[in-house]
Formats: C-alpha cells, sequence, structure tokens
C-alpha cells in the first residue's frame, strides 16, 4: 500500500533538493554597443533566482539509504500520481521538491502542472518548475514555447530559462517559432537562438529580420551577430534582396560582424534607396576598416556625384590608419564639398581646429547621434568636434529618424531639424457575433465593436475569437492617415456540427429541425427558415432517416407559440412570417406528396395557420 511507502518517499525527495545543484540565473541578453537607441534590441530578461536550499532532511531511518544525485529515478504510478498532486501543494517546500523529483525522474506528465508553476507564488517552486521543465527536455517544448506568450513576465523568463536548458534540442521548435503569429513568441524566440548559438538557426534568423515586429527585427540581428562570419551568407541575403526592414538590420549585422568578404555588396548598398540602409552600410564599411578603403578612395577619385564623394569621405575619416588617412589627405584639395547646406557657404582657407555645434530640433528633446555614437538630447551643443564631414541623426518616439551628414567648415556651426511623425492610422474592427475577443499581432486588445487610433502603420495580424465559435484572422495593412476597417463574421462550432452532419446525410430531418432552433435562438432568422424549409422537402419525400419526424411539427409548434427566447431582438411577427413563407414554399416544390398533406393538416390543427396558402 502507498501509506508503507510515504515515510521512504519523503526522505528521498528531500535528499533529491538537497543533492540538486545550485542553480546560475542566465545571463542577460546583451544590447549593441554602438546601436542607435530607436533600435536597440530590449533587455533579454533574467530568471529568478531561487531561494536559499531547502532545508537538510533527517537521515533516513530503518537503514534505508537516501538517494544520490544523479541516480535514475524511478517511479510507480502511485508515486506519479502523488507527486503531482503534492504540485498543488500550500506548502512552498512540498511543491518546490515534488517538482524537483518529477523532473529528475523526466516525468511527462506533471508537464502542465510544471507549466502553471512558472507563475508560483514562491520563488523556489518557480525554479524547481522551471529546471524540472528543462530537465524532461524535448516532450516540454509546446507548453514552454506557448508560455513565451504568457501575461505575467516572470513566467515568460521562466520558459525562456527552461528552453536554455533544453538547448540544442530546442533549436528547431525554435526557428519553427519565429513564424508564429504572437509577436512575444516570435521575440523570445529570435533572442533565445541567438543565446544557443546553432548555426543551424541561421537562415530562421536572417529571414526574421524582416518581421513587421520591430523588436523581433533587432533581436534576430542581434543574435545573427553572435555567429560572426557564420552569418555572412544569409545576411548578405537580406542585405541584397529583402525588405527595407531586413536590408537595415543586416547592414547593421555587418557593423559588427566586419566580414570582409562582404566588402563588395555593402559598399553597393550605398546607393540603397533608403536612407537608413544607406548609413548603416557606411557605418559598416568605417568599421571594417582599411580593408574597406580601396573602392571608396577609387570614389573619390572618380566622377562620381558630390554627395557620393561627401559620403566616401566621411567614412574615409573615421578609419584610423596611416595610410588611408595620407592617401585621403592628397586627394583632398580636389575634393568637392558636397551637401546642399555647405554648397552656397564659402570654404575658408584656414580650417579651424575645433567646431562648436549647436543641434535644436522641432519637436524638442530628440536624442542625438554624432558619427552614431550616443551625444545627448536637443536643445544641445557639441564643443570641440573635428571639422570636416560627420553624420547627425536624431531619433524621437512616434517620429521619424533625422539623419544628415554635413561638412562643419567655421568655429560656429547651427543645425535644426525638423522630425517628421510617424505615419498613422487607426483599425476598426466589427464582429458577428459583437463581443468577441480582438488580438492584433497576439496581443489581447478587447472586444468588438473595438477600434484603435494612432497605428503606426505597419502590416498586422488581426485575430477575432468567441466561445463557441470558430476562431477568425486576417492580415491587414495600416497606411498613414488611413482607417482599415475589419468585419469578421464567426461560424459556430455547434453550426459547423451539424452542417458536418448533414453533409453526410442530408435525409436527416431531426438535425434540420435542431439546426432551425439554434439559428433562431441566436436570431439569425433567414437561416432558421431555411433550415424548416430544408427539413420539409425531406419529410415530404418520405426519404428522413432520422427516425423522429415528429420533432418538426412539434418545433414549428414551439416557434409559432414563442415557446422559448428569440434571439437578436426578433419578434414573433417575424418569425411567424419567415416560417409561414418557408413553409408554403416548400409545399408548393413538393404539391400534392401525401406525406406532405398530413403534415400540413397537422400543423393548421396545431397552429390554426393555414400553410398551402401564402402569408398574409
Amino acid at each position: 500500500m502507498l501509506t508503507h511507502r510515504v515515510p521512504k518517499l519523503a526522505i528521498a525527495l528531500l535528499a533529491i533538493a538537497l543533492a540538486a545543484p545550485g542553480e546560475r540565473k542566465p545571463d542577460q541578453a546583451g544590447k549593441p554597443k554602438d546601436k542607435p537607441a530607436a533600435e536597440k534590441q530590449a533587455d533579454a530578461p533574467k530568471a529568478d533566482a531561487p531561494k536559499a536550499d531547502v532545508p537538510k532532511a533527517d537521515a533516513p531511518k530503518d537503514g534505508e539509504p537516501a538517494l544520490k544525485d544523479g541516480e535514475p529515478r524511478e517511479l510507480t504510478p502511485e508515486d506519479v500520481a502523488e507527486l503531482i498532486e503534492a504540485l498543488d501543494s500550500e506548502e512552498p517546500e512540498r511543491r518546490s521538491t515534488a517538482a524537483a523529483t518529477l523532473g529528475q525522474a523526466k516525468t511527462t506528465a506533471a508537464i502542465p502542472k510544471l507549466i502553471a508553476m512558472l507563475d508560483d507564488p514562491d520563488e523556489d517552486a518557480q525554479w524547481k518548475a522551471t529546471v524540472a521543465l528543462g530537465a524532461i527536455g524535448t516532450p516540454a517544448l509546446p507548453r514552454l514555447i506557448d508560455t513565451l506568450n504568457h501575461e505575467k513576465e516572470r513566467a515568460r523568463w521562466k520558459a525562456e530559462s527552461a528552453l536554455k536548458m533544453i538547448a540544442a534540442d530546442a533549436v528547431p521548435a525554435l526557428a519553427k517559432a519565429l513564424a508564429d503569429k504572437r509577436v512575444r513568441i516570435r521575440q523570445s524566440a529570435a533572442y533565445l537562438l541567438g543565446e544557443m548559438n546553432d548555426p543551424s538557426a541561421i537562415d530562421a534568423l536572417a529571414a526574421a529580420m524582416g518581421d513587421k515586429d520591430e523588436d523581433t527585427r533587432w533581436k534576430a540581428a542581434t543574435s545573427l551577430t553572435k555567429f560572426g562570419r557564420r552569418a555572412t551568407p544569409a545576411s548578405l541575403k537580406q542585405l541584397t534582396a529583402g525588405t527595407i526592414e531586413a536590408r537595415r538590420c543586416a547592414a547593421w549585422v555587418f557593423q559588427h560582424t566586419r566580414d570582409t568578404a562582404a566588402i563588395p555588396a555593402i559598399a553597393k548598398a550605398l546607393n540603397d534607396r533608403d536612407d537608413q540602409v544607406r548609413w548603416k552600410a557606411a557605418i559598416a564599411l568605417q568599421k571594417i576598416g582599411p580593408p574597406a578603403a580601396d573602392p571608396l578612395l577609387k570614389v573619390l577619385r572618380s566622377n562620381a556625384k558630390e554627395p557620393d564623394k561627401a559620403m566616401a569621405a566621411w567614412i574615409l575619416e573615421g578609419i584610423k590608419d596611416v595610410k588611408v588617412q595620407t592617401a585621403l589627405r592628397d586627394i583632398k584639395g580636389t575634393l568637392s564639398r558636397g551637401g546642399k547646406d555647405t554648397a552656397s557657404r564659402p570654404r575658408p582657407k584656414t580650417l579651424p581646429k575645433q567646431v562648436t555645434l549647436v543641434i535644436t530640433s522641432a519637436p524638442a528633446k530628440a536624442t542625438v547621434f554624432i558619427d552614431d555614437k550616443y551625444a545627448g538630447v536637443t536643445p544641445y551643443t557639441a564643443n570641440a568636434l573635428a571639422p570636416g564631414h560627420h553624420f547627425v541623426k536624431l531619433t524621437k518616439r512616434d517620429h521619424l529618424p533625422w539623419t544628415k551628414l554635413v561638412e562643419l567648415l567655421y568655429a560656429q556651426e547651427k543645425i535644426n531639424a525638423k522630425l517628421a511623425p510617424k505615419p498613422k492610422g487607426t483599425i476598426i474592427v466589427d464582429s458577428q457575433p459583437t463581443e468577441a475577443d480582438v488580438y492584433i499581432d497576439g496581443e489581447y486588445e478587447g472586444k468588438t465593436p473595438f477600434t484603435k487610433k494612432d497605428v503606426d502603420a505597419n502590416p498586422y495580424t488581426v485575430r477575432v475569437e468567441k466561445v463557441h465559435f470558430v476562431p477568425w484572422e486576417s492580415d491587414i495593412d495600416v497606411r498613414a492617415g488611413q482607417q482599415v476597417k475589419v468585419a469578421a463574421t464567426l461560424k459556430s462550432k455547434v453550426e459547423g456540427w451539424y452542417l458536418a452532419r448533414l453533409k453526410k446525410n442530408p435525409n436527416d430531418v431531426s438535425c434540420h429541425t435542431e439546426l432551425a432552433h439554434y439559428h433562431l435562438v441566436g436570431g439569425r432568422l433567414d437561416k432558421a427558415a431555411k433550415s424548416i424549409a430544408d427539413a420539409v422537402e425531406v419529410m415530404a419525400n418520405g426519404a428522413d432517416t432520422s427516425g423522429y419526424a415528429g420533432r418538426l411539427a412539434q418545433e414549428v409548434r414551439k416557434m409559432w407559440n414563442q415557446s422559448f427566447q428569440f434571439g437578436g431582438d426578433l419578434t414573433l411577427a417575424q418569425v411567424r412570417k419567415a416560417m409561414h413563407t418557408a413553409i408554403h414554399a416548400a409545399a408548393e416544390r413538393q404539391k400534392g406528396k401525401p406525406h406532405l398533406k398530413a403534415f400540413l393538416r397537422s400543423l393548421q390543427k396545431s397552429t390554426g395557420a393555414d400553410f398551402t396558402k401564402p402569408a398574409s
């Protein structure tokens, strides 16, 4: 009996708790050091540290040996049932110890409750459940990935920690999760794949640089930098053929991998139609250094356009190499100034030793970057800048980035930047039936009818859900200044069940009748009338297979007398007229059938209505 095993089981549980090695908190995902603030990857979460170890157990009694660390735990079904029940205990230590034991035994039946414990009020219980799920491994992957979308941050952090413990076995599932509809899951997957550093994820991460979610894009880009030059082929593919967002991320990746093999493609990106791609490519070439100098020096010696020469000069000025700087000085005398802002100013005979640059913006309090390094917030004064070319960038929330390559020629210079607001739109979601849940990119937003204003102009996925109805989903594209209206017609799971039955057997009168009742309760009068008409025609032909044709006359009487509540504000008069019209039309189509005559006489007797005549 189980009662004879309890002391031994309890001793074993405590021994296991003591044997468990100390767990370290996962490292926090680092932010890119030289990445603009508006595009920085969000901090990756840390797993909570476990509490102090469970107090030591007394020595086993009656000569029963304690279980050694790493020893396989063979649990009987009764043991498993008791331990899973202990996960619901009011005592935190008991929950923690049970979770540790079930994890060492790799008990898959415990997965649902262990997942729930990731949000346990006790930190040690949370951590023991995390370690247990990591030990169980692959069977826990689907639920762990779902938990990445948990509404509470601490549960998501613990799920990430467990996935790290599963390590390589989790990579295929996480790569697949990069295409999940839920944005939180995509974000976590992009971060975790970088932490695991498995090259099999490179292609999926590169594709994720084109994700419609900004945070997912930059997490994927940051993860790719951890692969170094191994990420070059996949990153080049995005730089040369990807979306604008993917090209921006790919150019930024090369700022960190600095692979000389990518120089030709990066140099070509200097002519990209997108301003941000061009400047990220320019910074990448500058960071690659001397190997990138030759094609840029050729630009300066060529008949290239002045803005192209100015950009090449700025890149070369930032390469701190004697040979590069000597070559640049040799041709600088013939270098055009470039840039519209400096063309109208006479070049001074002698350049100042240093320049003071005053930067203002509308609106104010924009973040300032000079030569891709954080400088301050507007209004801002930069002192002791070297004369020559400098790349200035301003960013502000809900505004588009402002960028400019400027040439500083005088001791005092000024810039006044006007930042354009980010394009916004509106999403309006209606549904039939109403009061359905609305999710936008996997995030719950509210119930229909629903309106969300000031939405960034981007693609989104809208999902509408309601209990007993099949979820509805659609991709939309929000454009600046426009309203996107979404009308979701939800299909009832109940209706689907009846329709599936009728598809297999269209001669089931009882099924037609029950479907009509269901539609009327839902306020769908036209559908209810059609189902009654279909039932009448089957009955009239003597084809009924339900063996319960009497249900049809019974249901019509209930409708006629309003023996149940109609939905959708339907009135009795409306229902009677619709049913009379539908039954009369079916009777006309099946006129003269013996079964029909008896049915109509029965209806007239119970309702007082003559269905052989049109509704009045």
